[in-house]
């Protein structure tokens, strides 16, 4: 008898959640929420970790400071942006899916003429948000290629300077009077 009216309760459970998913997916303006924060999430994501990619670079080429053996910091330098590609290239197209989800929810919002007062704080402040994550990422990759740029620079003789694309060589020469 408890079995039975255990397996009725389970089948309740499921009957009321899978009610409260109809509903939700009945509702455009809960949809479209739910798409969003899928979206904070997994961009957040993004961010965090080539943030945490880029600040690697920078900790390695402390690191790295010093060194004469170019090998070693080429390898190390190339390992690090390849992580950074490498992460960027598995989290993106979930960014880009959700965002695609979105405008599809927004546009179904739009169409159902409910709740567009509801979304407009939400979309806003998600956008500052994830701006100010976007930010911090591009000043962190800025400062890890700069830092990398200067060791490199470092591993040059001095009294040479090398031209970008052109594989040419100039040292300076010097004249006494």
């Amino acid at each position: 008898m408890l079995k039975k009216i255990g397996f009725i309760a389970a089948a309740l459970i499921v009957t009321v959640g899978a009610g409260s998913a109809v509903a939700r997916a009945a509702d455009p303006v809960a949809t479209a929420q739910a798409t969003l924060q899928k979206l904070i999430a997994d961009a957040t994501t993004l961010h965090s970790t080539v943030l945490a990619d880029a600040q690697k670079i920078s900790a390695d080429v402390q690191a790295l400071q010093g060194s004469s053996d170019r090998a070693t910091v080429r390898q190390t330098l190339q390992a690090d942006w390849q992580k950074i590609k490498a992460d960027r290239a598995q989290l993106w197209p979930t960014v880009q899916s959700d965002w695609a989800q979105l405008k599809t929810d927004l546009a179904a919002v739009k169409a159902s003429k409910t709740g567009k007062g509801q979304l407009k704080p939400l979309l806003q402040q998600a956008n500052a948000q994830l701006a100010q994550e976007r930010d911090a990422v591009k000043a962190a990759l800025q400062a890890a290629h700069q830092a990398a740029q200067a060791l490199r620079d470092s591993l040059k003789p001095s009294g040479t300077t090398h031209t970008k694309g052109t594989g040419s060589t100039t040292t300076p020469t010097t004249t006494t009077p």
